[in-house]
């Protein structure tokens, strides 16, 4: 059966399809922004933006001075009611905390949307006085070690439907995977040997590994440590591999008798 297009479903609210775009069209990059700003990202003519931004105003989620718009704290209650609604993020942050702790370095939980990766739990290592990852941080999958662990729960015909019309891939830094072929052989040998290290693909200086977590055997999580690249020293997998699976069968046991 076909999709259904929002304009000709009855149950689809488009008021509120605009307002939740709108909430989303802020970020690092769009802090905050002016009413054409916002009625330009989101495709609004300037009355439609205007009459979202009030209502977000009047509600609490976005506030406004001098015609400049920004998100209100408010807007927390909106991840913050996802994340408070998986018991895994409460269950398995000792846990994540522990690893972290251990092999000094940052760590993370990861879940798939769409051709991106999300953090829902972080442990940032001692030593770092700033991290480029917290939760609620989006990136692009295929330039992320989770990414691709994740991307390896789905057959290689959807993969390829998600990432149609794109070519080359996004890139992230001047080492992220561009080509579909290859993300394709990444995610597959990901698949068989049950992990991913990648070199400076997502952030510059920075490689990372990951693990899956399998839930009644499927790949709905994945677990990964980041840390400085050092060619001078073995690299992450010699060092962290052990641990963070160890540390993911842990987490499944937990998920399994949970269940």
């Amino acid at each position: 059966m076909a999709d259904v297009d929002p304009a000709d479903d009855e149950e689809f609210i488009k008021s509120l399809a605009k307002g939740l775009a709108v909430i989303e069209s802020f970020g690092p990059d769009y802090p905050e922004m002016t009413l054409t700003m916002v009625a330009r990202r989101n495709g609004l003519s300037p009355g439609s933006a205007r009459r979202v931004l009030m209502t977000l105003t009047r509600l609490g989620y976005v506030w406004m001075k001098d015609q400049r718009f920004r998100l209100s704290a408010r807007a927390l209650r909106l991840g913050y009611s996802y994340l408070s609604s998986q018991p895994i993020v409460n269950l398995i942050q000792p846990r994540l905390a522990g690893l972290s702790a251990s092999l000094n370095e940052s760590c993370a939980l990861s879940i798939l949307d769409g051709t991106d990766v999300v953090c829902i739990a972080r442990a940032t290592a001692r030593h770092l006085e700033r991290d480029y990852m917290s939760v609620g941080t989006r990136l692009p999958a295929h330039a992320t070690s989770a990414g691709k662990v994740l991307l390896g729960n789905l057959p290689s015909e959807a993969i390829c439907a998600m990432y149609a019309g794109m070519s080359p891939l996004p890139a992230v830094t001047p080492f992220t995977t561009t080509d579909l072929q290859v993300l394709l052989q990444q995610i597959e040998r990901a698949r068989q040997v049950g992990w991913c290290y990648i070199n400076q693909e997502t952030a510059m200086g920075i490689a990372s590994l990951a693990v899956p977590i399998r839930e009644e055997g499927e790949v709905h999580y994945s677990l990964s440590v980041s840390a400085q690249v050092n060619f001078a020293a073995p690299t992450i997998v010699e060092r962290y591999l052990p641990d963070l699976f160890g540390t993911a069968t842990a987490i499944a046991g937990m998920l399994a008798t949970r269940s």
